[in-house]
C-alpha cells in the first residue's frame, strides 16, 4: 500500500472521539466496555504506526484525536455528566484518560519503534 494513504487513514481513525465515545457510553449505558474499545482502538493504531515507522502520525493523531472529544465533550456536556464522573469533572476525566492513553503509546512506540 501507498504509505501517504496509510497516513492518512491514520489520520482518519485518529479524528474519532475515542475519548468522548467511552465517556458517553459509560454515563449513558453505566457499563466500561467502551473504555475497552477505545484501549483496543489506540491499541491497533498504535500497532500501526509502529509497523509502518510512522511515530509522528500517532502524536498528531492522538492531539486530533484530543480535540475531537473535547469539542464533543463540551458541546454535549449535560447536568447528569457532572455528578457520574465524580471527584473528577467531564473534562478532567477526559484529559486524564488522554494523557495516560498517549503516555502509554508514547512508552510503547519508543520500546519497539525499528532504530
Amino acid at each position: 500500500m501507498d504509505k501517504n494513504l496509510i497516513r492518512f487513514l491514520m489520520f482518519l481513525a485518529y479524528c474519532v472521539p475515542y475519548g468522548y465515545l467511552a465517556m458517553k457510553g459509560d454515563a449513558t449505558f453505566g457499563t466500561m466496555i467502551f473504555y475497552g474499545l477505545m484501549i483496543a482502538s489506540f491499541g491497533i493504531l498504535c500497532r500501526t504506526a509502529i509497523r509502518t515507522n510512522n511515530a509522528i502520525v500517532l502524536i498528531i493523531g492522538n492531539v486530533l484525536s484530543f480535540i475531537s472529544s473535547y469539542l464533543f465533550t463540551f458541546k454535549n456536556l449535560s447536568e447528569e455528566w457532572g455528578w457520574y464522573f465524580k471527584p473528577f469533572t467531564p473534562m478532567s476525566l477526559l484529559l486524564l484518560i488522554t494523557t495516560v492513553f498517549f503516555t502509554i503509546q508514547v512508552l510503547i512506540i519508543f520500546r519497539f519503534s525499528k532504530k
